[in-house]
């Protein structure tokens, strides 16, 4: 009989053989000691497969994955919480269509996200002044609008300009200096923050 193969001994050895197959596979076990060799084999590598949990990511290292995609929330010395979004969407990461072409840079339209509330942002960007607009909007995955709600824009730890949204949410800061900007809205819920939001002189 020719030696057996790598797969017929693994079904064997897993219990998935036929009792035909397995009598016949004892068999020429028996009598060879080269496939009784690759069958010792594999049964080391298959207990030590079994005995190693390092394919497992440590449990601590699982629920850091798990909290990145979660709001995270800090607590304010007055109370407030603070909430921190997520980007789950940005146009700089999507392809640009075969055949546009645009003079300029184009807008930038960002969406965060933190719980049920998302934060659109879109930026546009003026080369001939060094300044950026940026507007956006508060939305809930409730019928509600976040209306007359503050919202700041801050740079190197200080709150350069502040705005309410109006009455669908809406807020706007026109022609500001271009700088790494952070936004922050407050909602009755807490503070959400959206880390740059702009970044330098992109």
């Amino acid at each position: 009989m020719r030696h057996l193969s790598a797969a017929n001994l693994m079904n064997y050895m897993e219990g998935q053989a036929s009792d035909v197959e397995k009598s016949t596979l004892e068999a020429h076990l028996t009598s060879c000691t080269k496939c009784t060799q690759l069958k010792q084999e594999f049964q080391v590598l298959i207990t030590n497969l079994r005995e190693d949990a390092s394919f497992e990511p440590p449990a601590d290292l699982v629920q850091w994955g798990i909290n990145l995609f979660q709001p995270v929330v800090q607590s304010q010395p007055g109370g407030l919480r603070k909430f921190i979004a997520s980007l789950v969407f940005d146009t700089f990461d999507q392809p640009m269509l075969a055949g546009v072409r645009r003079v300029g840079a184009p807008p930038r339209q960002l969406l965060f996200r933190a719980g049920d509330v998302d934060v659109d942002v879109k930026i546009e960007s003026m080369e001939a002044n060094d300044r950026i607009t940026l507007a956006g909007q508060v939305l809930s995955s409730a019928t509600k609008f976040f209306d007359n709600t503050p919202v700041k824009l801050e740079s190197h730890g200080v709150v350069r300009y502040r705005t309410r949204t109006n009455v669908v949410g809406e807020f706007s800061f026109d022609e500001v200096p271009k700088d790494t900007y952070h936004l922050s809205v407050d909602l009755p819920e807490g503070q959400i923050t959206l880390f740059c939001v702009h970044r330098g002189n992109s």
